[in-house]
């Protein structure tokens, strides 16, 4: 398969644009969603992202595709920031700030996460004939903490969803000694990898490291195990399981794999090395992919707004109305109890009692509908028990209840700091749904066709 012409990328990404700005950018402002992908963004390179933990061997696999000893390797933690790696016909390391403002690559925007991040960003250049039209990205290795009190100093789940949605391939790296799926790798693969199931390839690696198939089939199915649990899926995705030559026991002469499928390791080795070269053919589909998944997730997180937005009018409306009958009631009682006693009229006293009656009526009610409203807001709230109400019918009847699950992991935290910043929002426009409904039903399909021709 030949890579696409440049005239069609560009074309793809044009009409991409067009959507983004003309028929979403309008409901993402009003309903306070992220910003939609800036002209810059939806262009640039063809990118590859490596995750994993610090003993993964990603700087190890980064070596291993472009054939040379680039990157640092060692068990014990080499770096803590993001390497981006492109090529260049002279070979120079620069620092965060030479990265954001590449006009090249396109990612001024991650200056949003702070100062922090940027000096944790490096680009190396290198003149490597693998590298011609690509990108590679190295990532700090996770942190399998059980609690928050390591700190990064910036949003390290935000970040690597930044990168993971303009990434053309995700490669997710796990090694024998941590085949477990905690802490921070636990919330990268349950938010901010969420709905990028498409180009995301997880990768059992080091297998070379086991003596014996029953050590092997015992570490595989833990992870395969702890996967499930982090995965929001009915079939789990494929694992490739492999190894790396250069620290290959075969190679060193440690060990002989005995009863192990070398070849079969091998094979799959050479499969994620295929789908690496492949990002380039792959970006006109992820540009699709990505508008539609925006699309998605915006008509998501509009949907769950708009749905507590009606549930407060509601409250509203009945403690309004609840109100209005106990001020009648009230004002009834008393009416026949000033017949029934007196028919001189009422006295002070009675106006008193009367007012303060209706006055606590309606303060009462307004007081319930505060008390909703601040449970609504109150951080303790289960913004699930919210998706779950918005979303009732889908959910109870089945339809497509796991992946609803999925793209809702990619939304909580954005409806989260919605509510936060701006806690009441309009109602959803029936218009609004049918844009979106129409970029996902028709102009989505005919840039996939498009692309493919």
């Amino acid at each position: 398969m030949t890579d696409p012409s440049p005239e069609l990328v560009e074309a793809i990404e044009a009409k991409a644009w067009t959507i983004y700005e003309e028929a979403l950018q309008p409901i993402a402002t009003r309903f306070e969603f992220e910003p939609v992908p800036s002209k810059s963004e939806t262009s640039g390179l063809p990118t590859v992202l490596l995750l994993g933990n610090h003993s993964a061997g990603k700087s190890s696999f980064i070596n291993f595709l472009l054939g040379e000893d680039l990157q640092r390797t060692g068990i014990a933690p080499i770096d803590d920031g993001f390497t981006v790696i492109t090529h260049a016909e002279k070979a120079a390391d620069k620092d965060g700030a030479a990265l954001i403002t590449n006009p090249d690559l396109a990612w001024g925007e991650l200056q949003r996460f702070g100062q922090t991040l940027v000096s944790h960003l490096k680009l190396r250049q290198i003149e490597n004939p693998a590298l011609r039209g690509l990108a590679l990205i190295d990532s700090p290795g996770m942190i399998d903490a059980i609690d928050d009190s390591v700190d990064r100093g910036y949003d390290f789940p935000g970040v690597v969803r930044w990168f993971a949605e303009r990434a053309d391939v995700i490669l997710f790296l796990f090694d024998p000694d941590k085949p477990g799926t905690t802490g921070e790798t636990l919330r990268i693969l349950t938010d901010s990898l969420a709905g990028l199931d498409h180009k995301l390839l997880l990768i059992f690696n080091k297998v070379d490291r086991f003596s014996t198939m029953r050590d092997f089939a015992r570490a595989y199915g833990a992870l395969c195990w702890n996967l499930g649990k982090a995965i929001p899926l009915k079939d789990l995705p494929h694992v490739y399981t492999t190894y790396l030559p250069v620290d290959g026991a075969r190679e060193s002469g440690s060990g002989d794999l005995a009863g192990l499928p070398v070849k079969d390791f091998d094979e799959q080795r050479e499969e994620v090395r295929q789908e690496v070269q492949r990002a380039p053919q792959r970006r006109l589909d992820n540009v699709v992919s990505r508008l539609y998944q925006y699309t998605r997730r915006l008509r998501m997180h509009a949907t769950v707004l708009d749905h507590l937005q009606g549930e407060r009018r509601r409250h509203q409306r009945s403690y309004l109305f609840l109100g209005l009958v106990i001020s009648l009631v009230s004002m009834f009682a008393l009416y026949m109890e000033w017949s029934l006693i007196s028919s001189e009229g009422w006295d002070r006293v009675q106006w008193t009692a009367i007012t303060a009656l209706i006055a606590g009526a309606v303060l009462g009610s307004a007081y319930g509908f505060y008390r909703w409203d601040r449970r609504v807001r109150d951080e303790n709230l289960s913004l699930d028990a919210l998706f779950e109400r918005a979303y009732r019918r889908q959910l109870t009847l089945g339809e497509a209840a796991d992946d609803l699950q999925g793209q809702w992991g990619s939304v909580k935290e954005r409806v989260k700091r919605a509510l936060e910043a701006q806690g009441t929002f309009p109602r959803l426009r029936r218009s609004e749904i049918k844009r979106m409904e129409k970029v996902l039903e028709t102009e989505v399909p005919e840039l996939r066709t498009e692309a493919s021709q």
